[in-house]
C-alpha cells in the first residue's frame, strides 16, 4: 500500500490509519475528537491504546536508528568526536 487515503480498504481502517499518522507526526495534537472518531469507526479503547503504543514505539525506534547511524539516510560523521565519559563535550555545539 502506497497511500492509505486512496487504498481500497474499509473507511473504518482509513480512520484508524489517519489517527496513527497523526500520532506519528505530532502526538501532542491528538484530541478527544480524534479518539471519538476512532471509536465511531468501531474501535475500542484497547485498539486506541494499541495503536498509540505501536505508532509511538515505531517512531521512537526510527529516531534511535537514525541517531546511531544504523540506517542508510542518517548523516553521521565517520569519525567519532566522543573523547571519553569524563564530562568532555561530545561535539563542538557543546563547547
Amino acid at each position: 500500500m502506497t497511500d492509505y487515503r486512496t487504498a481500497s480498504i474499509d473507511p473504518e481502517f482509513k480512520e484508524l490509519l489517519c489517527f496513527t499518522e497523526k500520532i506519528a507526526r505530532d502526538a501532542g495534537q491528538i484530541t478527544a475528537d480524534d479518539i471519538a472518531r476512532v471509536h465511531a469507526a468501531g474501535f475500542s479503547d484497547r485498539a486506541v491504546l494499541d495503536t498509540a503504543h505501536v505508532a509511538g514505539f515505531f517512531s521512537y525506534m526510527n529516531r534511535v536508528v537514525q541517531a546511531v547511524g544504523a540506517d542508510s539516510t542518517a548523516n553521521v560523521a565517520t569519525e567519532s568526536k566522543t573523547k571519553n565519559w569524563s564530562g568532555v563535550p561530545v561535539c563542538e555545539a557543546h563547547t
